[in-house]
């Protein structure tokens, strides 16, 4: 461990003065990477540690029921991800190659086609929003009998989906300095904004507020967060400011198209994995949801705290592909694979231990929750850690077209899954389901669209020194 922290510090602090060689650009991009997964570790730390003390706090505030409704109001807005059309994470790609080119102009106009879209989406989505809400049957929708519990879940769902609708159009401003690799002052004004939502939850709690304001006060820091971060990134970056003159139609088509793909991943994600929470409501009950709820996001902490690490590296793919360097690619993929299984199953073992007693401690005895769910959350929670390093390079590498199909098929496959397996063994279903499908599906065609994809790679950057080595000779 002394180790690796003492190499982390050697790569950040060490920044060669030539990066046009090989070597100069490989340890650029690991320093970009250290810098930035530092800072989101840092971030997601603090994230981390609000959602330990938020999820007992609002437990033992609102209750079984009214608990649930949040976390059903959490999972709408998940399922709904996909509204941008993929635009948002479209961007990231295009943003890249851009970039790993060193073409300022073709950047501020990917940025510039992407902040638009978005905007008109979000335009349509708020009108939309607006004239469906009286219309939309609150009780049948959260599964409940009581009037006033519909009541206030229906206002708490409304006061998040106009917090999802604003964050649409400024999500660029996150993605765009990820792309750029400034990822890590993001992150630190993100750990700010956790603070701030965190301090706005435990005053809600103090005056008594209802679930409207609770969820008001847990969004408000990540809104106060994206306005810092565009302020920065636009007064460093002032090449950058979107105007309309800079709007170009072939970059947002290239966008709108890429986005596409991310759509139908977005979609498949959303449906089969986002929507736990909404299957055990409709067909268990709202109050049967924090059973499964607590347990889950304890576990989900080991894949949140991967992502956090991966992040940094889906950018350093994508620049590092555009420029041929494939044995960086592989070398890097495989590395990290061995490393989060190394961190994810001791990690998901000790919270399969120790999750009884975690449980108990912070949530009281009210909550009951069975030993064999823990274990499938904690298979559940290594399965899904070793997923995302393929998601990153199939996402650095543009694949999104396998990833798409994967997704579509797997997702139906497990929304079905788990609806039949709830029926049958109660909460654990939804997370069998989710286990069954990632391991027969979506495990193995990734592992055959990696291969692939290396290989492809690898031909493709033999190839082209050998061209230009024929074209060379020609010419002398």
């Amino acid at each position: 461990m002394i180790q690796i922290f003492h190499r982390i510090l050697t790569i950040v602090r060490f920044r060669p003065h030539d990066i046009s060689t090989e070597h100069g650009r490989s340890h650029e991009r690991y320093r970009r990477m250290a810098l930035t997964s530092i800072a989101a570790f840092g971030s997601r730390g603090t994230s981390l540690l609000a959602s330990l003390i938020s999820i007992p706090l609002t437990y033992r505030y609102l209750g079984p029921e009214r608990y649930g409704l949040w976390m059903v109001l959490t999972s709408l807005i998940a399922v709904m991800a996909f509204a941008d059309l993929g635009i948002g994470n479209g961007v990231i790609n295009c943003v890249a190659e851009a970039h790993g080119k060193g073409d300022r102009i073709l950047t501020r106009e990917y940025v510039t086609s992407a902040f638009i879209l978005l905007l008109g989406i979000a335009g349509i989505l708020a009108t939309t929003g607006a004239m469906a809400y009286p219309f939309i049957p609150w009780m049948r929708l959260f599964n409940v009998k009581s009037a006033a519990v519909a009541s206030e879940g229906a206002t708490g769902f409304l006061v998040l989906y106009y917090w999802f609708v604003v964050n649409i159009p400024l999500g660029v401003v996150t993605r765009v300095k990820k792309r750029l690799q400034e990822g890590y002052w993001s992150n630190l004004i993100g750990a700010g904004g956790n603070f701030l939502s965190l301090f706005g939850l435990a005053l809600d709690v103090i005056f008594r507020g209802n679930l409207a304001w609770l969820v008001f006060a847990s969004t408000f820091g990540s809104i106060v967060a994206l306005t810092l971060n565009g302020w920065l990134l636009f007064r460093n970056h002032r090449w950058l400011i979107p105007t309309l003159h800079a709007f170009r139609k072939n970059s947002a088509r290239k966008i709108f198209k890429l986005g596409l793909m991310f759509f139908v991943l977005q979609c498949g994600v959303a449906i089969g994995y986002s929507s736990d929470n909404i299957v055990i409501t409709q067909v268990l009950g709202v109050s049967a949801v924090a059973v499964y709820a607590v347990p889950q996001k304890l576990f989900s902490f080991v894949s949140m705290l991967v992502a956090m690490g991966m992040g940094p590296i889906w950018p350093a793919y994508g620049e590092a592909i555009s420029r041929g360097d494939v044995a960086w690619v592989g070398r890097v993929f495989w590395r990290s694979l061995r490393v989060i299984f190394l961190l994810a199953v001791p990690t998901c073992t000790f919270l399969v231990l120790t999750g009884p007693w975690i449980i108990r401690t912070a949530m009281g005895k009210t909550l009951q929750v069975p030993i064999s769910l823990l274990i499938t959350l904690g298979i559940w929670g290594i399965v899904v850690a070793m997923s995302i390093p393929a998601s990153m390079l199939l996402n650095g590498a543009g694949a999104m077209k396998v990833q798409a199909i994967v997704t579509s098929v797997s997702s139906l496959a497990n929304l079905a899954l788990s609806i039949f397996l709830t029926r049958r063994l109660g909460v654990i279903g939804v997370c069998l389901g989710s286990t069954i499908t990632q391991l027969t599906i979506v495990t193995p065609a990734y592992f055959v669209a990696i291969r692939s994809l290396l290989k492809h790679l690898q031909e493709k950057s033999i190839e082209i020194p050998l061209n230009q080595a024929i074209w060379e000779n020609r010419e002398s």
